[in-house]
């Protein structure tokens, strides 16, 4: 009894389930049929067919048709109004169109509101953007975007007036149906942009050819092109208004694309090879003269450093996405500066004066490059703050290697010096030869040597007055006259020493002959003595010419010894007080 029950239960609901679903499929058809006669009661009694009160009840209507017709697809005796959908969808398709474009034209903004909401009522956006495309950007994109018109105005006046037509002929349609207008009757749905503009002009850039537009053949015309596209990508995602718009247009293939056809890596390869090669061939002729009489600089090298640094981060060069690659550069041009300089210092093939417009070049170099970092590199190069930390540190790290560079040009100058007025006192150990058993008479005027010992300083002195700094003069004098002296003294020690040697000797020797020691017991001025005098007056000469030259070197403590040394030779011999 039980199962006889449930069995007839089950077919109960079964039955049930079945005219349900029966009664729901004769809602749908008596819904599509009603729908299809109230179309056409809408289109009999309006005369006018692009009405858009009229076109939106018929869109109303059409696209409750279109869903009931999905929930009786099935039924056989209804398939063949399916085919009669379809000629209402395009004939108000074909309506709307014109109604659209004309809205368009004649900037109807109501009607165009409203022809907006119908294509968003029937789920037909796209056919909006693909009518909007075709009919008002494709004719204006063929007309503009041409072989002829980028070689003859320019990629960058085309990209100016690509945005002037967004701004004018699809500002209109912009502020319908973009978020970002705030306003309460904003139509969703749509992206003109994307979808309409973008793609027409992608198209018709594919036309161009390539080799006036990516090539890296002429980087300056791919520096320009580069450019102006990347200012044209900024301005138009600023049209696209919300982020979900940029988002799209980022994301279509045709976006990815653009961008890849710039080969960044080949064309700073280019610049490389040119800044770089430039201030290789410069430091070849490093000490040529500038014939830039209104440059800071005094050497062809550091001129042409500064020069191809501005180049690295000028505007005509640098590029945003390599500035990493032009940070390497700079590090490199500096570094190879610094080698160079200390190079030539340690082979010691330039003259003093050389050496001074190095220190002066430098001098002038480092506040440069402090202004040049914090006006023009950091500000591009920026990222974060440790990124930050560590540029500035490897900045600075630069700065200080660099300021080696004076140092060790001072020492060369000093050396070059040096060794010029050094090789003059060799005839020091000559002058007892002008003497020895010649009769020749006291001395009274300085040897001619002694005015060629600081005539190398005194060029240099008075040649860079205007170069280095007095503080700096001055120290350098010091130190050369303090070393000049020194091996002044040395020699004249030692021809002191050996002409008492050579006395004592013959003290020895006379006294073994027991014979009165002649000149020098009847008070006459021995060769000796002679020989003394004259050091006296070198060494009193020397300190007159230091004076009358304007030389830093009175305070040099070599020099008092040497006047002390000299000093204490004649009283010992007696010549004071015998002259």
């Amino acid at each position: 009894m039980n199962l006889i029950t449930l069995e007839f239960a089950t077919n109960l609901f079964v039955q049930r389930a079945t005219n349900h679903a029966s009664k729901v499929s004769a809602y749908h058809a008596i819904c599509v049929l009603e729908g299809l006669g109230k179309i056409s009661d809408l289109n009999a009694a309006s005369e006018e067919d692009d009405n858009p009160l009229q076109l939106e009840r018929v869109a109303f209507s059409y696209n409750s048709v279109k869903f009931h017709m999905q929930k009786v697809s099935d039924i056989k005796d209804l398939q063949h109004k399916d085919q009669e959908v379809q000629i209402i969808g395009k004939h108000l398709e074909e309506k709307l169109q014109r109604v659209f474009l004309k809205s368009l034209l004649s900037s109807d903004e109501g009607n165009l509101n409203k022809v907006l909401r119908i294509y968003s009522l029937i789920s037909e956006e796209k056919k909006a953007e693909n009518c909007f495309r075709q009919e008002i950007v494709q004719p204006f994109m063929k007309d503009l975007v041409t072989q002829n018109n980028v070689t003859k105005l320019g990629l960058d006046k085309v990209y100016t007036r690509i945005l002037g037509f967004i701004s004018s002929s699809c500002q209109e349609i912009l502020n319908m149906t973009q978020r970002c207008r705030r306003r309460s009757d904003i139509i969703t749905g749509f992206d003109f942009l994307v979808n309409a503009v973008w793609p027409e002009f992608i198209e018709c850039l594919g036309y161009v050819s390539s080799v006036h537009l990516y090539s890296v053949g002429d980087p300056q015309l791919f520096h320009q092109n580069y450019s102006a596209s990347m200012k044209f990508l900024d301005s138009f995602e600023t049209f696209c208004g919300d982020q979900n718009s940029v988002r799209r247009l980022r994301s279509l293939a045709s976006y990815k694309e653009f961008n890849s056809k710039w080969n960044l890596d080949v064309y700073f390869q280019i610049r490389f090879q040119e800044i770089a090669g430039e201030f290789e061939k410069s430091l070849l002729e490093a000490f040529v003269n500038l014939k830039d009489e209104n440059s800071a600089y005094n050497l062809n090298a550091t001129q042409s450093l500064c020069l191809s640094l501005d180049r690295c981060w000028g505007e005509g060069i640098f590029l945003l996405p390599l500035k990493h690659h032009f940070w390497r550069l700079t590090l490199q041009l500096l570094s190879r500066y610094k080698h160079w300089a200390l190079t030539t210092i340690e082979l010691g093939d330039t003259d003093a004066k050389q050496m001074a417009l190095l220190i002066k070049d430098v001098q002038i170099l480092l506040p440069h490059l402090k202004i040049l970092f914090e006006a023009s590199i950091q500000p591009k190069i920026r990222r974060s703050e440790a990124v930050d930390g560590q540029v500035l540190a490897t900045f600075n790290d630069t700065l200080v290697k660099l300021e080696e560079i004076p140092k060790h040009a001072g020492k060369c100058i000093v050396k070059l010096l040096m060794e010029k007025c050094t090789s003059h006192l060799k005839w020091i150990s000559s002058i007892p030869q002008r003497f020895r058993k010649t009769n020749r008479e006291l001395p009274s005027k300085p040897s001619p040597y002694v005015s060629q010992v600081l005539s190398p300083l005194t060029e240099f002195s008075q040649d860079v007055k205007s170069v280095l700094s007095p503080g700096w003069v001055e120290n350098c004098e010091q130190e050369i006259i303090d070393g000049v002296m020194s091996q002044c003294m040395t020699q004249m020690s030692d021809v002191l020493t050996s002409i008492k040697k050579m006395e004592d000797s013959l003290k020895i020797l006379k006294r073994a002959r027991d014979k009165p020691s002649g000149q020098s017991a009847m008070g006459a001025i021995s060769d000796d003595d002679k020989i003394r005098r004259q050091l006296a007056i070198d060494v009193n000469c020397f300190e007159e010419l230091i004076v009358k030259s304007g030389l830093q070197g009175n305070k040099v403590k070599s020099l008092k010894e040497l006047k002390a040394l000299v000093l204490s030779a004649e009283k010992a011999a007696g010549v004071i007080g015998n002259s």
